[in-house]
């Protein structure tokens, strides 16, 4: 049976013929279709009927839509329009001809340095726009990255980002490929999830295969949780760039718009992207096979037959000593005749070469045999200058080898340690050192850093300032208990409420030697009750009468203008679209724990850590248990 709301040849609200149903997504149905009022090809996508079932669901995307349709950038793919018809909600954007950045991975197909970095910058100068315009994708995938007719790629499927994780399902494998650390715990995603799926998409693109790879959702998602972006060679000059992209941490994670800063400045052709759109028919030459590979070294040497001109020659006009007559020879000659007879039986006689050409011979091998020594030689650099090494101290591996590569070196990774000096996949020390000399040809071995060892963060929530300092300087953490961080808080006054590092409430780990501030709790958030006052007689003219008051409690409204502290809002009770349209509104994140809360199939909030009202930093990360 059909899964379509709508068959070629159908006009959606009397303006869009459909002319295609391209494919059902995780999200929409796919149609291209024919805008009878402009004359142009558009694409329309209707919500799947699943989620067009919740209506909070329903109210977001025509929000989306609304929003999507006012912005303009060149790397952003347009929406035109949005309507309803028999119940399906749909959204009208611009068609873009050349298929998606899937097609072109999903054909084999990887791009060079420089147009991974062009490729990166103009993505990232869209999501740098988008998050301008408080919008965050939050599903970027290379099937939402469409190229044009120009070969150029613009971001899709803005006015339907987010909406499957209002009421989420099963997650396959391909539903979590790109997805933050961060959205991996169960947080909504932000802007730095979008950097973050942009540089797993960008090593994608540079090397054939993603980085953190699986046998299913969860293995793929728990190995990317605490694990840096790998290195490869083919990253070249961009390694740097995409690790500082996908940090785990989303605190330390560069923002779109300096990372399309940092790869436009990577990139030396000014000239436009443009990527050729998948061809769904074999090219001419792709029928034949490659010529075999060359495996001297600047050089084929010649054989000694070839000198010599011995060897067989296929040309149209063989050099061959004409055929004479066959002799005929008696069956009972001696062998000699014999030998006769068989060269006679020959259709071009062996004719047996001069003694002149067994010096010749002679020569030819000789000079093969010098051929082949000279070239080992130059090989080894035994005859080549030397080169003074210069210093690789603080570049990256793929940096040192192009600096190496310039003076005939190369680099090879000795080992990796920690450093609370030197970043991450950034070189310690190499040997031979700086300023010393080598010949062409030699390697140099480097140690390449590991970052600052992380340490986990000892539970201090509730312990006095004395207590928690002391406790967390064990590990090697330095605390501080500063009176303008003090927040209302359901512990007692005075105990430690939260620990922030970097703006982050209560981070699981944290780089050895960092300094942490603590929370110290003011106690509850002040209540007044007023005891309604009644009377048993009717008031008279002397006897005022009291107004009942009800009791109120002093919380800050749900939303706080600004990046300052802001109540953990009042989520128990509510099921999992009321608790994310909450904390989204009160812009705080919140980690589930409770039966159900790995799969998402948790029904109701039970409590949250801190409690609800309790005062806690822009864009903390709550506890909320569930079952």
């Amino acid at each position: 049976m059909s899964t379509y709301s709508f068959s070629p040849g159908h006009d959606v609200v009397g303006r869009y013929r459909i002319t295609d149903a391209v494919g059902v997504g995780s999200t929409a149905e796919i149609y291209v279709a024919e805008d009878r009022t402009l004359h142009r090809t558009v694409m329309l996508k209707v919500l799947l009927p699943q989620l067009a079932s919740h209506e909070d669901v329903r109210r977001t995307f025509r929000d989306k839509i609304i929003r999507s349709a006012t912005l303009s950038h060149p790397h952003l793919a347009r929406v035109f329009d949005g309507g309803q018809e028999s119940g399906s909600i749909f959204v009208v954007s611009e068609y873009m001809s050349g298929g998606s950045l899937e097609d072109v991975l999903a054909a084999g197909r990887r791009l060079d340095v420089g147009d991974t970095a062009k490729l990166g910058g103009d993505v990232a100068s869209a999501l740098a726009y988008l998050h301008a315009n408080g919008i965050v994708h939050g599903a970027l995938s290379p099937s939402k990255l469409l190229i044009g007719d120009d070969g150029g790629v613009r971001v899709g499927d803005v006015a339907m980002a987010g909406l499957r994780t209002m009421h989420p399902g099963h997650a396959s494998i391909n539903d979590v490929r790109y997805l933050s650390p961060e959205q991996a715990q169960g947080e909504p995603g932000d802007a730095k999830s979008d950097v973050y799926a942009l540089a797993l998409i960008l090593f994608e693109v540079a090397t054939g295969e993603t980085p953190f790879d699986a046998v299913s959702a969860e293995a793929m998602l728990r190995a990317r949780m605490n694990t840096p972006l790998p290195i490869r060679p083919e990253l070249g000059t961009l390694d740097m760039i995409l690790a500082q992209a996908a940090v785990p941490d989303p605190l330390l994670r560069l923002s779109a718009e300096q990372f399309a800063n940092r790869l436009s400045a990577s990139v030396t052709d000014t000239a436009p992207l443009s990527i050729t759109p998948v061809s769904r028919s074999m090219p001419l030459l792709a029928h034949y096979q490659p010529s075999e590979p060359r495996t001297s070294i600047g050089f084929r040497a010649p054989s000694a037959e070839q000198i010599a001109g011995t060897g067989h020659d296929e040309s149209p006009a063989p050099r061959f000593p004409r055929p004479q007559p066959a002799r005929h020879v008696a069956p009972g000659a001696p062998a000699a005749d014999a030998r006769a007879r068989a060269r006679a039986s020959e259709p071009y006689p062996i004719v047996p070469p001069p003694r002149r050409r067994r010096a010749a011979l002679v020569l030819a091998a000789f000079v093969l045999v010098a051929a082949v020594a000279g070239a080992a030689v130059w090989k080894t650099g035994l005859l080549t200058q030397s080169h003074t090494v210069p210093s690789l101290v603080g570049l990256t591996t793929s940096q040192a080898t192009s600096q190496l590569s310039a003076e005939g070196l190369s680099v090879r990774v000795a080992g990796h340690q920690r450093s609370t000096t030197v970043a991450a996949h950034e070189i310690i020390s190499q040997s031979p050192v700086a300023g010393s000399s080598a010949k062409a040809g030699s390697v140099v071995t480097v140690t390449v850093s590991d970052g600052a060892t992380r340490i986990a963060v000892p539970s201090v929530l509730g312990e006095t300032c004395t207590a928690a300092t002391t406790a967390l300087a064990k590990v090697g953490i330095t605390a501080t208990c500063p009176s303008t961080a003090r927040v209302a808080s359901a512990r007692g006054a005075g105990l430690v409420a939260a620990v922030i590092y970097h703006g982050y409430s209560n981070p699981k780990t944290v780089p050895a030697g960092v300094k942490v501030v603590l929370a110290l709790s003011n106690g509850p958030a002040a209540t007044t009750t007023t005891a309604p006052v009644t009377s048993t007689t009717a008031p008279t003219a002397t006897t005022p009468t009291t107004t009942p008051t009800t009791s109120t409690t002093a919380v800050a409204p749900s939303t706080v203008a600004g990046t300052g502290p802001r109540p953990v809002p009042n989520v128990i009770g509510m099921d999992q679209a009321q608790t994310f349209a909450a904390f989204k509104k009160a812009v705080l994140f919140f980690h589930t724990k409770g039966p159900g809360s790995a799969k998402g199939t948790w029904t109701t909030v039970v409590s949250t850590i801190p409690a609800p009202g309790t005062m806690v930093p822009y864009r903390s990360t709550i506890i909320v248990n569930v079952k």
